[in-house]
């Protein structure tokens, strides 16, 4: 097998279901943190008048508590599963750490390379896509806000949506599908897992699509596909390499999206 897709070296014994866990919920937390940036959605206080009349502080606590219990589940599920279906963490002490900033830095070169790619197809296909997604488009912030938008896409995408994604959603997918189909069958399962783990991101989208345009099937095409794209890319390097190598490919990708958006037109 090429030496460039082998797990890092694995330590002798897996650690505690604790010390697998701990270090991977922190992250988890950062990333998850980092929505504190992001303003309660306009559109979702204009759907439901009851949230808009609650003080701001309440209302961030419920936004913000589905989030954490996903990402509560997610740890605990990555913990006991990730392990057995050969998904690696150097956070979770079941990779070493040898090699990290290399396999970090090609990670992230794909993930910046595939921001640009996606973005690039985004705004070849935006005309066809309807005049709400035009002035949506055109409507998007600048400055700080857009700052802050790319934080969050960089720490709640890059970070926490990988533990809820590939930590807890892969593993427990690989798992299942292992159990069906045997141990004999390990790469045919983690292969499948990695393509439901990516459908399930871009489905995942289609709620937050609702809340600033009416959908239409193109624009529920485009973000199953240009997310679903990204996800199998996350999903194969947290097989192949580790979590880590997935956290860093998913934070680039908000790079090159965010520097394509910055391109001169």
């Amino acid at each position: 097998m090429n030496a460039r897709v082998h797990h890092p070296a694995l330590p002798a014994a897996a650690p505690s279901f604790a010390r697998r866990a701990w270090p991977v919920a922190a992250a988890g937390m950062l990333g998850w943190l980092s929505l504190l940036l992001q303003p309660v959605p306009a559109a979702l206080l204009d759907q439901v008048p009851a949230l808009a009349a609650l003080p701001l502080l309440l209302q961030r606590a419920l936004l913000l508590a589905q989030p954490l219990l996903l990402l509560g589940v997610a740890v605990l599920v990555g913990a006991a599963l990730a392990h057995r279906v050969g998904l690696r963490s150097v956070l979770a002490g079941t990779a070493a750490a040898a090699g990290l900033p290399r396999a970090l830095a090609r990670a992230a070169a794909a993930g910046l390379a595939l921001g640009l790619a996606l973005a690039g197809v985004d705004a070849a296909i935006a005309p066809q896509l309807g005049q709400a997604w035009q002035q949506r488009l055109a409507a998007a912030p600048g400055g700080a806000a857009a700052l802050a938008a790319l934080a969050t896409g960089l720490l709640y995408g890059g970070v926490a949506e990988e533990v809820m994604l590939r930590w807890g959603v892969m593993s427990l997918l690989a798992w299942l599908l292992l159990r069906l189909a045997g141990p004999r069958r390990q790469a045919p399962a983690m292969v499948l897992a990695i393509v439901l783990a990516a459908a399930l991101i871009g489905a995942a989208h289609l709620p937050a699509l609702a809340a600033q345009v009416e959908p239409t099937p193109a624009l529920v095409a485009r973000t199953l596909l240009l997310n679903g794209a990204a996800g199998l890319l996350y999903g194969w390097l947290c097989w192949r390499r580790h979590l880590e190598a997935a956290m860093a490919a998913h934070a680039a990708t908000h790079l090159g999206m965010a520097a394509w958006r910055a391109l001169p037109v």
